[in-house]
């Protein structure tokens, strides 16, 4: 049976795919990981990893194990942390995931105010995927989620708070042939180098249905899994990209050095809040909510 400090070495050594970067993450000596993960294959009864040197390569059913342990760990986690809370005396404490596009944009303005009033209360911050923000708070590692572009099903489950909604925008750098055009079309991106949002992504696919829509070849010369991971890139010169209006918006306020232009055909970007519906939320997290649909009706606005 697996026991959860052996599924928390196991989580190290899949992370950094080495024993020696699992060690130093977990404070332990790398022939103590070595043990755990042989000890831990002997029980399962079958091999994790192929040795490769001095790097462990993650087979199928290492893959399969770690997926689905997430909810798990996650859920590990919480629970220590709410033992930590209750030891040290907190008075209050809010947990909250966000995806980057929400997370790096409306919430630290809102935070900040939340807590300069309130300064015994303790936020929790996670940065993740959509997926992990909905599981999160799912399985209640987190009182409460921000994500963008989510399915309409999951109001079945889950209370959906509207924060704002903003357009797919096109970012090219300063000194762009592009940078002077009123609207940005698919088809004025067919021989850029283009920075690719992943399928796996909320917005991957929108982006790539808009130049479907136009008969428009989607050929991306770099792919990234986040929004200001491209507008990073383009700001350096790496290309193009379009991305959602949260981002953009956030990156040109702090001096980014590229310029945003309209894209068409338009498709809006809803950012929303989400907790269970058989979870009400706490009276500190529901001021927390507050106050961040408060600063997102002011995002939308500027």
């Amino acid at each position: 049976m697996l026991n959860l400090r052996q599924l928390e070495i196991f989580r190290a050594v899949m992370s950094h795919q080495s024993t020696v970067g699992a060690a130093r993450d977990l404070l332990v000596s790398q022939p103590a990981v070595s043990n755990a993960i042989r000890h831990l294959e002997d029980q399962l009864g079958f091999a994790l990893f192929d040795r490769t040197g001095n790097r462990l390569v993650p087979r199928e059913e290492a893959r399969v194990l770690y997926r689905e342990s997430e909810a798990i760990f996650l859920l590990s986690r919480a629970l220590n942390q709410t033992v930590g809370d209750l030891k040290d005396n907190r008075r209050g404490r809010v947990r909250v995931v966000a995806t980057p596009q929400l997370g790096h944009t409306v919430l630290p303005a809102a935070v900040e105010e939340f807590l300069r009033k309130r300064p015994k209360v303790k936020v929790v911050i996670d940065i993740a995927q959509s997926y992990n923000v909905v599981e999160s708070v799912e399985v209640a590692a987190a009182d409460f989620g921000l994500a963008i572009a989510l399915e309409k099903e999951l109001s079945q489950t889950f209370e959906m708070v509207p924060l704002a909604t903003l357009p797919l925008v096109c970012v090219v750098p300063a000194r762009h042939p592009l940078a002077k055009a009123k609207v940005i079309r698919p088809k004025d991106l067919r021989h850029q180098a283009l920075i690719g949002l992943e399928m796996g992504s909320r917005l991957g696919p929108l982006i790539r249905d808009a130049f479907r829509a136009e008969a428009v070849a989607y050929a991306s010369t770099v792919e990234v899994r986040f929004s200001e991971t491209a507008f990073r890139l383009v700001e350096a010169g790496a290309g193009v990209t379009v991305v959602d209006g949260f981002t953009a918006r956030q990156a040109v306020i702090h001096g980014a050095k590229c310029i945003v232009v309209p894209f068409k055909p338009t498709s809006a970007v809803s950012g929303w809040a989400l907790h269970p519906k058989s979870r009400p939320l706490s009276r500190v997290a529901a001021a927390l909510l507050k106050t961040i649909q408060s600063h997102a009706a002011a995002f939308k606005g500027a």
